[in-house]
């Protein structure tokens, strides 16, 4: 596993049109992963951060594959690209009873059950709304993925913007950040998670957990 930080070029419009939307985001990466024999990269999850100090624009991106920035470097869409493995940093922490500090940028959603209000809704995924809420929606997914939260900051972030061409509507994908700390429960079942990311719209820039040592 690979995890890379790259530094947009906030001074060149293209990348950060191709930056700043999502869809166009996904499209931009996957540059660094030319088409291969053995079907290509699996998943790569990423999260676009904006920060108050230099850099200002970040993105991280988690792969299986080690990409190659080059591209995007030579054409100026980024100022700088980092990448390190980080499968034995991770594997040296899968001990149950662990505790990691986490940041996750999550597209909280839910199905809505059949046959409750009409073919039309069935099956349905809708946002998760209030923080209580929210709060709950992250202690199942940690159950599910291996881990328990033992502190975390919510921050609702509203509904994140994609343009995706030929679409009259935009897609919208409610957004919000959790920052904190927890514990490892299941060692195989969090490696499972951190690999495949939490939650939905994994492709639109969320469910990418970072973790790092309390």
């Amino acid at each position: 596993m690979f995890l890379s930080k790259l530094v947009i070029n906030e001074s060149n419009p293209l990348g950060l049109r191709s930056l700043l939307n999502p869809y166009e985001a996904h499209r931009t990466i996957w540059r660094a992963f030319p088409e291969r024999d053995d079907g290509g990269p699996k998943r790569v999850l990423f999260r676009i951060e904006q920060r108050k100090s230099p850099p200002h624009l970040v993105v991280l991106v988690q792969s299986h594959l080690e990409p190659d920035w080059q591209p995007l470097l030579g054409d100026g869409v980024l100022l700088g690209a980092k990448c390190i493995p980080v499968d034995n940093k991770i594997r040296g922490w899968l001990e149950s009873g662990r505790l990691l500090r986490f940041r996750l940028r999550s597209n909280p959603t839910k199905r809505l059950p059949l046959g409750k209000r009409g073919a039309k809704e069935d099956g349905k995924r809708i946002g998760v709304y209030g923080e209580d809420a929210q709060r709950k929606w992250l202690k199942a997914k940690g159950e599910a993925a291996g881990f328990r939260v033992l502190d975390c900051r919510v921050q609702d972030r509203g509904f994140v913007v994609s343009r995706k061409p030929g679409c009259e509507k935009p897609l919208r994908h409610l957004c919000v950040d959790f920052d904190g700390t927890l514990e490892v429960t299941e060692p195989d079942c969090f490696l499972a998670a951190l690999d495949s990311g939490i939650g939905s719209a994994k492709g639109f820039g969320f469910g990418l957990l970072s973790v790092a040592r309390a």
